[in-house]
């Protein structure tokens, strides 16, 4: 299927929704939410709420520039969420670091800093499009999505995802195709710095972290050599598997420097 077809296929699926209640677009500000919000955008005007999570702590300013301002663009109702309460480092240092499975008990990171704050906007009601697809992880291949799923998200009984066809190249062809602005993050990390410091990154988005974004990745830093002496210790909570990949980084980047050396 070319990605013409794609589209018009994904808008068949978001007309579906055009008349119901309380319609929301989950955007990250990251690549794929972007076309996912287009898309609804063409279909529905500004019949809906873009909801825009902030992680407390781990999202770069510059996301949050640049989310309202796409807000600001196509001129839909914009709801910039977060968790209050709480800070992600706060939690890394206590719990230790989360899974890399959207589905799994110890994705608190998820949790507490997507969940609480959207579940209390929302009230679970109507229907929330999303930038998930099938094709932008070997993870997310596993949790066999569909192009509309009940409550597949648990945020809203109706979850649809206009990309479910759309492989990466797609979404930067879209992208490409409509002119449309990209995060500059892209440029400088390689992501979206929604969640700057991610249980599933890679290990170039963490070496760009390291050198462009010194206040977060010397928070990261400062938490993880503490996770160090509970592990020595006997004493690690969290996911041990993310921990020693995180920390096989840290032993040939980081150990024996000072926090000033990536000021």
């Amino acid at each position: 299927m070319n990605l013409e077809r794609k589209v018009k296929h994904a808008l068949e699926i978001l007309e579906k929704f055009k008349d119901w209640n309380h319609k929301y677009v989950f955007f990250s500000g990251g690549k794929d939410s972007l076309v996912a919000l287009d898309l609804a955008y063409k279909c529905w005007g500004d019949n809906f709420e873009i909801i825009y999570v902030e992680v407390t702590g781990n999202t770069h300013p510059k996301c949050n520039k640049y989310a309202h301002k796409i807000g600001s663009e196509y001129g839909v109702s914009f709801i910039h969420l977060k968790n209050e309460r709480e800070d992600f480092f706060d939690r890394l240092e206590k719990w230790g670091y989360p899974s890399i499975m959207w589905t799994h008990g110890n994705r608190w990171c998820l949790k507490h800093f997507k969940n609480k704050p959207i579940l209390n906007y929302t009230k679970r009601r109507g229907v929330g499009v999303s930038g998930i697809s099938p094709h932008n992880s070997t993870r997310r291949k596993l949790l066999k999505l569909q192009a509309i799923m009940s409550n597949a998200l648990g945020w809203t009984p109706v979850s649809v995802l206009p990309l479910y066809d759309f492989t990466k190249k797609d979404v930067w062809d879209y992208i490409k195709q409509n002119e449309l602005e990209v995060n500059p993050l892209y440029e400088e990390i390689g992501y979206s710095g929604n969640c700057m410091i991610c249980p599933g990154m890679n290990k170039r988005e963490f070496l760009a972290v390291m050198r462009r974004c010194p206040e977060f990745f010397c928070k990261w830093k400062k938490v993880h050599e503490k996770l160090r002496q509970d592990y020595f210790e006997g004493k690690l909570r969290g996911m041990k598997r993310v921990f020693h990949r995180f920390n096989k980084w840290y032993e040939l980047y980081c150990k024996n420097q000072t926090l000033e050396v990536f000021a």
